[in-house]
Formats: structure tokens, sequence, C-alpha cells
């Protein structure tokens, strides 16, 4: 699962099922929510999509039937889902869900109850059932065995801290236990960590030995390097994210989901048919199975290029070679996408507010020189009142270029050359191009030599008076801010992929080296122009960045980075990232905006650490109705981010921007939003510093 923001290509979180029992399910026998005492949601949602979502209380066989399905595991015959309240301020009461309608606890919170729960990503999804400081929900799966016992799983996030106690366990039963009243339920462990607390519980436990030694979820083929992994490691997010779509993942044992795109998956342990991995690896068709003791078994294939077979009946393994990955590799990636051909000659900084952005061509023209984001920034603020922007200027991709084509390094094998000369060669390396380990190291030395390497001293010089320019005096704090040509665009976001940082110009033009930064004396170390261009020019080749554009295609080659140079916002009261539409319901005309206190941040945020979240209506260009969808887990209950009056004037100034910001190459058809990136400034002023256009699919 990804994060609102996370990098363009993920697959969706999951598929609705088309099945023919769906037409059925809305007849009058459906479990009657509306009798006196239970709760409403699931009848309210029923009439608001057309379709049985839920049941807060089962009667009978006949609406186990209707709400749940069969299962091919061996031991089990039918399952479906579960939402229990984890705190009285839970936004759904109990229910167990129609598992035919909604294959993920995801999609009943996101479609059917979509107005409690606007924008919410995966990633949050995710802290919401399993974090036990944020844990919002309960949720697992319900399963009737083959021997007519029926129980239930806790999801958590499979950690010893994060293990339900013996009350917590009781919570979800009595819940349960009203709601499946016609059944004597159980408890069937999530992990050995549940089974361990469950010993000591006086509740009804049901834990089945594997009944096979093997199962397939999705029978498939795939090519890929093997990456053995814990479950501590699979949460470790720098080592989550350094998986990639190269990779044939084997889990120590059942993880709820793998969030990066991989080539196919083994756990050491049976997955749930309904977990969020098994999901995402059937609506890619890429393998998926479990076999017992995966992580210890293929311990002797680690790192290296393997056929993987899960087959109906068995695992198989054996060694590949690389052309037979390479044509499965091409055939798994989505359709290659071209990136603009950088104008690698063109020298002149440029003011936000000079470029020329009448003509779609004269906008081409600035992505080619400068890079989408600075471009489009261009083009935005040439449209819009000054009091919405912030002063800036742009560094052509020329200075990138010239830079890696003429600076020398020793590269990890200890060639002496260029930076460029090193892309070149790594680029026509085939252990380079295709095994992902090799790749992160490398690029990882490549990134320290870029940003241990000098600058031109001319153009320091030059980017000292633009700033003294730009911004009145080189003692102002500015951001240096990523502007590739393969960002910010219509097919390719490549939202969080490269990297800013702060610069001084005041530090680049004293006589020593230490700090504090005569900027900001809160900034213990200098913040040179030199400093600032190495980090933002070593960003274009991060590890995530590289692997975003191999899955699209792109190619690397053609890859040119820019930067544009923005007064910094300090002690900002807000930072807000708001769509001209909902970008996870299509049909939702309503502006989402997501808000967070101060400088924490809207997207990669800390677990369990969630943005406010806003729907607002907008009638002729005016905010006809606030929703106020999920508050600020850093704010009290009842308080605000942004209030209605701020919204408002949110709201107001988008519908603007979306009637004169000009959309290029959109095909007869496509629906594009804006996602635009705002600050609220200590005295009361939005800034947008962002757009982009957003394609729905």
């Amino acid at each position: 699962m990804g994060s609102d923001r996370s990098a363009a290509g993920q697959p969706t979180v999951g598929l609705r099922l088309t099945l023919a029992l769906v037409g059925a399910l809305a007849c009058a026998c459906a479990p009657d929510d509306g009798a006196a005492g239970l709760p409403t949601e699931c009848a309210e949602a029923e009439a608001r999509v057309g379709e049985l979502v839920c049941a807060h209380r089962l009667s009978g066989a006949a609406e186990w039937q209707r709400l749940s399905r069969p299962t091919e595991a061996i031991d089990q015959r039918r399952i479906s889902r579960y939402f229990v309240p984890a705190i009285d301020a839970a936004r759904l009461p109990t229910m167990v869900v129609n598992i035919n309608a909604y294959e993920l606890h995801y999609q009943v919170l996101t479609e059917a109850f979509a107005e409690r729960f606007a924008g919410l990503t995966p990633r949050e999804y995710i802290a919401l059932i399993t974090d036990p400081n944020k844990r919002e929900l309960f949720a697992g799966s319900l399963i009737e065995f083959v021997d007519g016992r029926f129980a239930f799983a806790v999801w958590d996030d499979e950690t010893p801290a994060g293990t339900p106690d013996c009350a917590t366990f009781s919570r979800v039963y009595q819940a349960l236990n009203q709601a499946m009243s016609w059944v004597t339920l159980a408890i069937t462990p999530a992990n050995s960590y549940q089974r361990e607390v469950l010993r000591s519980c006086a509740l009804p436990v049901y834990d089945p030995p594997p009944p096979v030694a093997y199962e397939a979820y999705t029978v498939a083929t795939a090519f890929g390097y093997v990456r053995r992994r814990t479950l501590a490691q699979l949460k470790d997010a720098a080592l989550s994210d350094a998986l990639s779509w190269q990779d044939v993942v084997v889990a120590e044992a059942a993880p709820l989901d793998i969030e990066p795109v991989v080539a196919g998956v083994v756990t050491g342990s049976r997955q749930g048919e309904l977990s969020h991995l098994n999901v995402r690896s059937a609506a890619r068709g890429t393998p998926n199975c479990y076999s017992f003791n995966a992580y210890q078994a293929l311990a002797a294939w680690e790192g290296k290029l393997v056929k993987l077979s899960c087959g109906d009946g068995k695992l198989g393994i054996e060694a590949a070679t690389i052309e037979q990955a390479e044509a499965w590799w091409t055939s798994f990636r989505p359709k290659p996408l071209n990136v603009p051909t950088p104008d690698l000659a063109h020298q002149a900084l440029a003011e936000l507010t000079s470029l020329e952005t009448a003509q779609a061509s004269a906008r081409r023209t600035n992505v080619a020189r400068y890079g989408a984001k600075g471009a489009n920034l261009a083009t935005l603020y040439q449209r819009i009142d000054q009091a919405y922007q912030l002063p800036g200027f742009l560094v052509p991709f020329f200075y990138y270029r010239r830079f890696i084509e003429t600076t020398r390094w020793k590269s990890p094998s200890a060639v002496e050359e260029t930076f460029l000369q090193t892309l070149e060669r790594w680029l026509a390396e085939p252990s380079f191009v295709s095994d992902a380990a090799v790749r992160r190291a490398k690029l990882a030395a490549l990134r320290e030599g870029i940003e241990a390497a000098g600058c031109d001293a001319q153009l320091v010089s030059s980017l000292v008076k633009e700033i003294e320019r730009v911004f009145g005096s080189a003692q102002t704090m500015v951001r240096f801010r990523s502007s590739s040509n393969a960002e910010d665009a219509l097919g390719f976001s490549g939202a969080g992929l490269y990297s800013s940082t702060s610069a001084c110009a005041a530090d680049s033009s004293d006589s020593d080296e230490s700090g504090p930064s005569r900027c900001d004396a809160k900034q213990k170390s200098e913040r040179t122009i030199c400093r600032a261009l190495t980090r933002v020019w070593a960003s274009t080749w991060n590890f995530k960045a590289f692997e975003e554009r191999a899955w699209y295609g792109i190619d690397q080659h053609r890859v040119a980075m820019g930067v544009l140079v923005n007064a910094r916002t300090a002690d900002e009261r807000a930072n807000i990232v708001a769509f001209s539409g909902n970008p996870n319901q299509a049909d939702d005309p309503r502006y989402l905006v997501n808000a967070q206190l101060g400088e924490l941040a809207v997207v990669a945020a800390e677990p369990g650490v969630f943005p406010e979240r806003v729907l607002l209506t907008i009638v002729a260009g005016e905010v006809s109705e606030i929703l106020r969808a999920r508050g600020s887990t850093e704010l009290p209950a009842g308080e605000h981010v942004l209030d209605d009056a701020q919204l408002k004037a949110l709201g107001r100034t988008l519908s603007a921007i979306v009637s004169v910001y000009p959309v290029d190459d959109a095909q007869v058809g496509d629906r594009v939003l804006l996602d635009t990136e705002w600050k609220l400034t200590q005295q009361g002023q939005l800034i947008i510093k962002q757009v982009r256009p957003f394609l729905l699919h």
C-alpha cells in the first residue's frame, strides 16, 4: 500500500469483485439493521451505494451465507471480514462485512463509508487497525471451518508490543459474540505472539495445526532475486522501500502487506485469503504462496536470480538466466513512458514571473530547460494573485549536466572518472540493470560522492547575487527544491522521489566553514549553496527515484535535474495538500484537503500521525459545504488545523486556480485534477508552493 503521495505506478490496493451474487444481495431478506437498539450505519450505507455492505447482527446461517464466500483453504469452508470499535469515538460500530461486494476492509472504509474516511491512504488504514497507540478499529477475518467451528482472527502489527492483551481479545470477542450470537465463536491466533498471550486468557481458542505444508494463493511464475526478510525487516521503512519489482520476497511469516511492487512472494506461514498481500498479488497476477519453514528452507537461494513458480500443488524454484528474467520483467512492467528531452544548452537563470508561459509550446520549452516543478509553478504564479506566491527563480539543467560531465571522483571500483562516465558505465552493466541490491549500493556511493564534491565558484557567485536580487538579502534562508523532467507530469507524478534542502547565501560568502548559519542561528552548521545544489542534484539518483523511473520504463539517460529556489517559510501554522476533486473516489467532485499542524509533514508522516481531512463542496467557485472527515491526531478532539474561514478561502482560491491553470497533453476523455501543496503562514496567509496535474484512473 502506498502513501497518498507515494510514488506512482503501484497497483491499486484491491479489486472490486464482480460476482453474480451481488445482484441478489439487496433483496428484502437482508439483515434488519434498523431494528430497535441496533446501529443504522449498514442500512444507511446500503441505501447510499445500492448494495448490501454489512450487517451489525446476523440471526442465522442464511445471513452468514449472504455475507461470506467459499474459500479454497483446505481446512476452511467460508470466510468474511469484520470491524469492531477499538475506542469509544470510533467512526464505525461493530459490523460483519459483505465480502462479496467489498473484498478489502480498506474498500469498505473508503467506498461504502467515504464520508467518514475520505482520502484514507492504505498506510494510514494499516495504522488505524494495527497501531496499538492509534488503533481506532479492530479488524480481521471471520472463518467457518470445515468441521463446523467458527472463529475470528484479530490483526495486529505482529510485534510483542502490539499484541492484544486478554482484555483486548475479550472486547472483540464480546462484540462479535453479540453480532454472531447463533454460533459458538472462538479466537484463532494470527501469529505466535498472540498464541502466547491467549494461553493465559479465559477465552475459547481454536488453533488447529497447519493442515498442509504448502498452499498457493496466486498460481503463477515470475523471475527475480531472492530477498529473505523477517517480519521486523518488512516493517522497517528503509528496508521495505529497498525492495524492487525485480525481487522475489521470502518472508519469515505472512505480513498483512508488502507495499512495494515485487515479482513474487513466498511466506513461511499461511496467509489470510483476505490479506492485502494476497489481494495485491492476485491483482498483479504475480506468484504468491505459503511453504512451511520457507525462510530457512530457501536460505541457500538468498541473493540469487531464480525462476519462482507457485504451482497448484508445489513450490518450484530454480536458477534463471538474466535473459529469461529480463524478458519476464519487460512483460510485467507498464508500457514505457517518455520524459521531455532536456535542453542542456540553456544557461540563463530565470525568475518565476519572467518566463514565457502563454503558449503550450513555451510551457513545454520551460519544462525542457528547468524541469516540471519550476515550470508548473511559473505557469501558475503568472495567473494568480501575488499574495498567494513565494518569490523564486529557476536554475536550468545546464549546470547539473556540466557538473556530472566534468566533476571527477573515484568510483567504488576505484576508477577515477566523471560522474557521467560512471553512470553510463553502470547503466550498461547487466548486474546494475538487473539487480536491485547492486543498484542500491552503487547509487548510495554515487550520491555520497556528488554531495562531497565541490561546486563551480562562478555558479555559486551567480546564485548568491540572484538570491540577493530576488529575496533582498544574502541572509534570507531559501529552499532549493528538485525540478526534474521526470516528475510533476500528467502521466508521472514522481511525488516524494527527490530531495529539497535549505540554503543560505551568506554562508557561502563568509570567510569560514563553521556554523551556525548566518541566516538562521538555530542551524548549528552552515547551509551553503554548494551543499544545497549537490544535495538536490544527488537526489536524482535516489534509489526510490531510480526504481520508480525504471518501473515505468523511463530512459535513465534522459533524466536531468534543475533547481527551484523559493523563499523558505519558517514556523508556519499549517502544511496543506489539496486536490481539486477526490483522488480516491472518481465520482466525487468535492475538493479533498489534508492539513497538518505547524511544520509537521502531511506526506511521509511518522507512523500513527494523521492529518486533518476535509471535503469541500464547491458551487459557483465558493465553498457551500464543509465536511470534516477526520481531525488531526496532533490536536484535541473538536479542535481544527484550519478553521471554516480558512477552508473557504482555500476552496475559493483553488477553484479560481482550476479555471486558469492550463493542463497540457491531456487526451480526450482524461479526467484531470490539480494536486496542490500549500502553507498557512504565521500571519494567516495561504501560500501555494506546488501544483501538478493528477490523472484520475
